[in-house]
């Protein structure tokens, strides 16, 4: 019996060895050769993984580079510096880029948001939002549960009063808090001037609905519509919209953000 085990024991070992020692030779076999540009620029790019550049992660995104010529600035986390040492590597130049800003279209604070039951659930967004969105009248309204503040890898985003407030300083446009919002009021924006205006309001209900449930939502009475003779906003579906490609005078919209009655005409 126990010659049989030791017979057994030493089959294992020795099938163990012989296939290691086959794996080892397919590995050097198959092996593919890296370019060294990719290890290079893959070493110069951030390594967060971010995925705000539309690819898997860094590694992904330096082997496009490499391959198709992929315009570096995709990536708004990379140093200036490092993005002009990724361009000499690749030999190609980088577009111009601007920073993604994340627009809450929500301006509802915690004693603005109208309660018609009370939450006792998991403290998450998500879960709320599957349990009639935490039992708040608005079914626009930002949950306040902080999802969108865990996910970003930053520290950009805090939670006051209901609402998440951003540090542009830390923020780097990689837009995982957009993604992570169940309700959808996180809206990335290219901020190409110093101002950016937009709508704070997430609201297709109509005009009476939203003065019974928010105080600071958007009543789309078309003044901001009137007033913008070069179409800043237009109402669609019971809410304003701001068009970013025209805010080149912000002088004008701000005369209008001025006139708007509940204010959520908001700049950041």
């Amino acid at each position: 019996m126990d010659n049989l085990m030791l017979a057994s024991v030493f089959s294992m070992a020795g099938l163990a060895i012989l296939f290691a020692a086959i794996l080892g030779v397919a590995d050097k076999k198959l092996k593919v050769e890296e370019d060294p540009k990719v290890d290079a620029i893959n070493h110069l790019l951030p390594g967060v993984n971010c995925g705000a550049c539309g690819f898997l992660s860094c590694h992904d995104f330096a082997e496009h580079i490499v391959a198709e010529g992929v315009d570096p600035g995709k990536c708004r986390v990379v140093e200036a510096e490092a993005k002009q040492k990724i361009c000499e590597i690749s030999g190609i130049e980088g577009g111009e880029s601007h920073q993604e800003i994340p627009l809450v279209h929500c301006a509802a604070e915690t004693e603005q948001k109208e309660p018609i039951a009370e939450y006792n659930g998991i403290k998450t967004c998500l879960a709320a939002n599957l349990n009639f969105s935490a039992g708040i009248a608005c079914q626009y309204a930002c949950l306040a549960f902080g999802d969108c503040v865990r996910e970003c890898p930053f520290g950009a985003l805090v939670m006051e009063n209901g609402l998440p407030k951003l540090d542009q300083e830390k923020c780097t446009g990689c837009g995982k808090c957009a993604t992570t919002c169940p309700k959808g009021i996180i809206k990335m924006q290219a901020k190409k001037r110093e101002k950016l205006f937009y709508v704070s309001c997430s609201s297709h209900d109509t005009v009476l609905r939203t003065r019974q449930v928010c105080k600071v939502g958007c009543i789309t009475c078309g003044i901001c519509v009137k007033l913008s003779q070069e179409g800043f906003f237009e109402l669609t579906d019971n809410l304003s919209n701001a068009d970013y490609s025209k805010q080149d005078k912000p002088e004008e919209i701000e005369k209008i953000q001025a006139k708007c009655p509940t204010k959520v005409i908001k700049t950041i």
